[in-house]
Parts: C-alpha cells; sequence; structure tokens
C-alpha cells in the first residue's frame, strides 16, 4: 500500500518537477546563450568584408575571408611581442616580492606587521588614475618613460598589493608546524620553506602569476601615458588606435574583431594551462 502511494506521489509531482527543470534548463540556455552570443559574433564578423559588414544582415559570412586575420597579425605582432615582454617581466617581479613578503605576514610575528599589512591592502582602494600625471612627470625624470623596465616597475604599484593579499591568506591557512616538523628532518627554516611551503602554494603561486599576467597583458592606463609610437607599445594600444579609425573617421570592424580575438588567445591559453591550479587556490 504504501509503495502503491509513492508511486502515485510521484506521479502526481511529476508535471510540476517537469516545470521546474525546464524553467531550470531555459534559464541555463539563455544564460549561456547571452555570455556566447557576443562572442560568436565577433568570430563571424571577423571573417567579413567591409562590404559584407554594411551591404548584408546576415550572420553568417556568405564569403568569409581570412584578409582581416592577416592584417591584424601583420599590424599586432611587434606589440604582441611587447605585451608577453612587459607581461611576464611583471609577473616575475611580483612574485619576486610578493612570495617572501607574504610568506613573512602570513607566518612571521615582527613589530607593526598588521599595520604594514592593511597599508598594503589599503593602496587596492587608491584610484590609480590620479598617479597618471606625477608618474609621468617622475618617469621622464628618471629615464623610465617609453622603456619596458618603466611598465614593469608602474604596474607593481597595483599588482604587488593584490598578490600580496591573496598569498597571505594561503599562507596563513597552511598547518602551523610544518617549518618545525622540516626543521626536525635537518632543514633551515629557508630549506623548510623551498622544499615544503613553496611546494604546498603552487596553486596560489600559479594564480597570482596569472592575475599578475592578465593584469598587465590588459591595462591600457599605464601602458598608453607611459608609453608613445616611438617606445614599446602594447598590443592593446594598438587595437585603441583600430577603434580610432588613426582619423576617428571609420573603423574597420572585421579587423578591429580579429585584433580583439588574436590579444584574447595568449591569456586564455595561459588559462587553460594553469586552470587546475587556480582552480585549487581559489578552493581552499
Amino acid at each position: 500500500m504504501s509503495t502503491e502511494s509513492g508511486r502515485f506521489d510521484r506521479l502526481r509531482r511529476y508535471p510540476e518537477d517537469v516545470f521546474w527543470g525546464g524553467l531550470k534548463y531555459g534559464f541555463v540556455l539563455l544564460l549561456v546563450s547571452s555570455i556566447l552570443g557576443p562572442y560568436l559574433i565577433v568570430v563571424l564578423t571577423s571573417f567579413k568584408t567591409p562590404q559584407q559588414m554594411f551591404a548584408s544582415d546576415a550572420l553568417i559570412p556568405s564569403q568569409p575571408t581570412l584578409e582581416n586575420w592577416v592584417t591584424a597579425f601583420t599590424e599586432l605582432q611587434g606589440s604582441l611581442l611587447n605585451s608577453l615582454v612587459i607581461a611576464l617581466g611583471t609577473t616575475i617581479i611580483a612574485l619576486a616580492i610578493t612570495i617572501p613578503g607574504a610568506y613573512a605576514f602570513g607566518r612571521k610575528e615582527f613589530p607593526g606587521k598588521l599595520l604594514g599589512f592593511y597599508g598594503i591592502v589599503l593602496a587596492l582602494l587608491f584610484p590609480y588614475i590620479v598617479l597618471v600625471a606625477p608618474l609621468s612627470s617622475l618617469w621622464i625624470d628618471f629615464g623610465l618613460y617609453n622603456s619596458v623596465a618603466g611598465l614593469w616597475l608602474a604596474y607593481q604599484i597595483f599588482v604587488t598589493p593584490f598578490a600580496i593579499w591573496i598569498l597571505r591568506d594561503f599562507f596563513e591557512k597552511l598547518p602551523a608546524n610544518l617549518e618545525e616538523s622540516a626543521q626536525v628532518y635537518g632543514c633551515s627554516q629557508f630549506t623548510a620553506f623551498l622544499r615544503v611551503i613553496l611546494p604546498l602554494s603552487l596553486p596560489a603561486v600559479a594564480a597570482v602569476g596569472f592575475l599578475s599576467f592578465l593584469t598587465a597583458w590588459n591595462d591600457f592606463l599605464f601602458s598608453s601615458v607611459l608609453t608613445s609610437s616611438q617606445g614599446p607599445q602594447p598590443a592593446v594600444v594598438v587595437l585603441y588606435l583600430t577603434i580610432s579609425g588613426g582619423s576617428g573617421e571609420r573603423v574597420f570592424w572585421g579587423q578591429l574583431m580579429a585584433q580583439t580575438l588574436i590579444i584574447g588567445f595568449p591569456p586564455l591559453t595561459l588559462y587553460l594551462l594553469a586552470r587546475k591550479r587556480i582552480t585549487d587556490a581559489f578552493a581552499v
């Protein structure tokens, strides 16, 4: 009797389950479409000629062309190399500063520890646009204007505080007796850090490295102000020149879409390679 009753209850709830299940999947489909739809338009537009762009309302180009991609890559190849050098240098310097700094703030005791840490985190709330004028003047005086090294140092202003904030919390959550246990087996404090703490913190280091790379790769404010056309302009600045159309009278949409996809490819590749470690870092 109870079995029949349970079966009847399931049958009675079936229409309601179907309704809410369909509503849930419909919402997910709408969300995915709203996210992937613009990317699909960008990809298809990159294969259109200017005539197809304005002469037809068809989403899929009738005669696809690679001309936009060839032109985009030709104009970007020098600036892509600049972006790569700038982003990698920024990442290496940021990790060299933040790994020992975050370790000290997370696992050591010293006077002014909390005050120093919160002072660093407070820098994240500072609007960096107000630094543009004084930083430009200072960089010109020190000979850092229009140089890769100047951008490396400028990006540390907002990359380093964020990286220390993330890594400090990760180091702090590790068991307190890890170094002591390693020292029992003959490690010094430094080798205990290298052999025990650093390998355990690789997910957080990978996450910080990826975010540092992404910040330097995508930044437009400092890269446009601290470089000129004769200097190491990164790809995002060249992309802006494409948007403005040089004279500001015409926008080459197909070339613009191709440049956007080319610029977005290296960070996407880096994320796919480091995805597992990044996920592990934020899951702790």
